[in-house]
């Protein structure tokens, strides 16, 4: 697909710099993005590309119409709005700034662009203009989740609790593999840049009595084994603060014991008021063959926070329909244990 109107020549990143792409659809919902992705390029020291995606008259509900100067007007609208967020940013940012204007399949456009700049991390709202209605995420997010190979940052634009841009509390969940570790750096630099507070977090799941485990001795041997875990976990947490701590000024551990790991997550986002997840794509349990492991693609779709999700695997280890060159986390993050997970 040929864009509408493209960025300058030589103002698209190479594949070696580092780019952050943020998607707006020129609603107001959208654009509390804005300032989030303008903090994770200050903070990481990327380019920053803006996108809009016109969609085409053919790909929208109801008759086929052709109205060329409807559309040439639509174009110009189009135009002069990423005219002015694009001097916005760059005041904000104290750099350039490109923007891309599309045309085609709002969500196919973003991955497809994603993939051409190889974009370290996407930045998106959960909603734009179609509005929260009933879903926890809009078309658009959903769509994207689903194709997208490569990270992603989600504002949950949905929710009446707007979390801060600058963060001060960010949890990391952890579940003991390098998977989950390798988002650590990044966590971290957030964290320096902002003056945040790491919450590292481990959940052990608590055995319950089930059809398969009914003896009184089984269910009690089951829950010292998980209290093992837990003791386990707890000093598994400790080493990783001490690594951390010439990093970043607080750092604090919680290991909790709950049925259901990813609600407790959640419980936890809530009673420690995270401003920002910071997790990997999959953890121990990986499936390469899913963009999101199960505990990623359930935060992504029920915290009320911002989420930076990073991409944790390769591009050929994700099964992909033709092109395999995929983004992964961004360069700084990269996990660094990748030779031993993959």
């Amino acid at each position: 697909m040929t864009p509408v109107s493209s960025a300058p020549a030589g103002a698209v990143a190479k594949k070696s710099a580092r780019c952050v792409l943020l998607c707006l659809d020129r609603s107001l919902l959208s654009e509390q993005c804005v300032p989030f992705a303008v903090s994770l390029a200050r903070t990481f020291d990327t380019t920053l590309t803006v996108l809009h995606v016109m969609q085409r008259h053919s790909d929208l509900p109801g008759p086929r119409t052709s109205d060329a100067l409807g559309w040439e007007i639509a174009s110009q609208e189009a135009r002069h709005y990423l005219d002015r967020i694009q001097k916005e940013i760059a005041h904000d940012l104290g750099r350039p700034v490109s923007t891309r204007l599309e045309q085609g399949r709002p969500a196919q456009r973003i991955v497809d662009l994603s993939r051409e700049l190889d974009a370290d991390v996407t930045v998106l709202a959960s909603h734009g203009e179609g509005g929260p209605q009933d879903l926890s995420l809009g078309t658009t997010a959903q769509q994207v989740l689903s194709s997208s190979r490569g990270s992603v940052f989600i504002v949950h634009t949905a929710n009446t609790f707007r979390a801060p841009v600058a963060p001060r509390h960010i949890l990391v969940p952890l579940d003991g593999s390098l998977r989950t570790e390798s988002v650590l750096p990044a966590a971290a630099r957030i964290a320096s840049a902002h003056g945040a507070e790491l919450l590292l977090v481990h959940v052990v799941e608590e055995p319950v009595a089930t059809a398969l485990l009914t003896a009184v001795d089984d269910v009690e041997l089951a829950r010292a084994f998980a209290g093992r875990l837990a003791a386990s976990a707890e000093r598994y947490l400790a080493r990783l603060s001490q690594q951390l701590a010439h990093e970043v000024a607080g750092v604090r551990t919680l290991v909790v014991r709950h049925t259901n790991e990813r609600q407790c997550l959640l419980e936890i986002s809530k009673r420690e008021k995270t401003d920002l997840f910071v997790l990997s794509a999959h953890g121990s349990a990986c499936d390469s063959g899913r963009s999101f492991g199960s505990v990623a693609a359930y935060l992504l779709t029920h915290s009320s926070v911002p989420l930076l999700v990073l991409q944790d695997l390769p591009g050929r280890e994700l099964q992909q329909k033709a092109d395999s060159d995929f983004p992964i986390a961004l360069p700084t993050l990269r996990a660094s244990y990748a030779s031993e997970i993959v």
